[in-house]
């Protein structure tokens, strides 16, 4: 077993090494990743073989705050039943040492923080444009939005698409489904005006369409 800190702080390096988190699929699968290892990998050998990461003072530094941002799950238990990777990811970050089982999950930490720092950072974007979000466009009919400002975005494996969440004039809240992440911050969207109801997790009015064709604006 090895000390957590120490565990992580190698993610965070693997991490840096390949300028993300790749998987073992992902070397198997696709041609771009062919002369890749995957984080895993790079941890297995840095602490059970003999090529060893080069971790550095700001990988632990990283490593830390990942430990203390990822503790913070246990507040959100308080609020929701977390998922059985939330709570495998708690379980992990409040050991003092990790077993060889857990290097694969400890591997992908730098994403899950990555991840987790965007999605509370849009949540909060989201609360406080959803206290103005109005309908827009006409319900039922096909409508065009120029220039909308797109907000987050969510790959979702099961659908194999992206979630894109727009702001329109700064306040009114679009969302639609499409199979390609817009590269631009700004968007044209044409499309179908299926919904228009309260969100999930806010009061505020999300329009929802759907058939439609996205228009990358020139930045």
């Amino acid at each position: 077993m090895f000390k957590t800190i120490d565990v992580i702080s190698a993610s965070v390096s693997a991490f840096r090494l390949n300028e993300g988190f790749i998987k073992k699929d992902q070397i198997k699968f696709d041609k771009k990743y062919e002369n890749k290892i995957a984080n895993s990998d790079l941890l297995y050998f840095h602490f059970y073989g003999d090529k060893k990461l080069s971790v550095i003072e700001e990988d632990t530094k990283e490593a830390e705050e990942i430990i203390d941002y990822l503790k913070g799950l246990s507040f959100k238990a308080i609020e929701r039943e977390l998922t059985d990777f939330e709570s495998n990811v708690l379980k992990l970050v409040t050991a003092d040492h990790l077993p060889k089982d857990k290097i694969g999950i400890a591997a992908s930490l730098p994403k899950v923080y990555q991840n987790k720092v965007e999605q509370d950072a849009w949540t909060d974007r989201e609360n406080l444009l959803s206290r103005a979000s109005k309908p827009v466009g006409k319900l039922h009919t096909r409508e065009t939005f120029k220039n909308i400002a797109v907000e987050f975005v969510r790959y979702i494996p099961r659908t194999m698409s992206y979630l894109v969440t727009c702001s329109i004039d700064d306040k009114h809240i679009l969302k639609f489904f499409t199979d390609k992440n817009p590269k631009s911050k700004s968007i044209t969207v044409t499309g179908y005006v299926k919904e228009q109801s309260k969100g999930r997790y806010h009061n505020g009015i999300e329009t929802i369409i759907n058939r439609l064709k996205v228009h990358e604006d020139e930045s």
